[in-house]
């Protein structure tokens, strides 16, 4: 999957952040929704280190693909069983995107 191509095995690049232990994967599922399927860019601190790098969208995935992965990231990286479902990212889908992912 296109995740892979920068998140590697889960662990920070030099312009990417770790998604072990991530508190946006630890926080509401709409955070990490949101930034799939609208990307994310500029700069933000992660961890007390600045990076810049660019999420790309990532809209063209359907919703369960999109629950299937929020479902499986939360597991692995944030410890979090609890599924996403299909309608949560279509519910998301539908909302004016947020202007910031904090």
């Amino acid at each position: 999957m296109a995740c892979a191509q920068c998140h590697y095995d889960g662990h920070a690049s030099a312009a990417n952040p770790s998604l072990i232990g991530s508190p946006t994967l630890q926080a509401n599922p709409s955070a990490i929704v949101g930034i799939i399927l609208h990307g994310q860019s500029g700069k933000s601190l992660v961890d007390g280190k600045p990076l810049g790098g660019i999420m790309p969208a990532q809209a063209y995935l359907t919703d369960p693909e999109i629950a299937a992965v929020v479902t499986y990231i939360r597991s692995q990286f944030a410890g979090i069983s609890a599924e996403v479902t299909p309608a949560q990212v279509q519910q998301i889908r539908a909302s004016p995107p947020r202007l910031s992912h904090d």
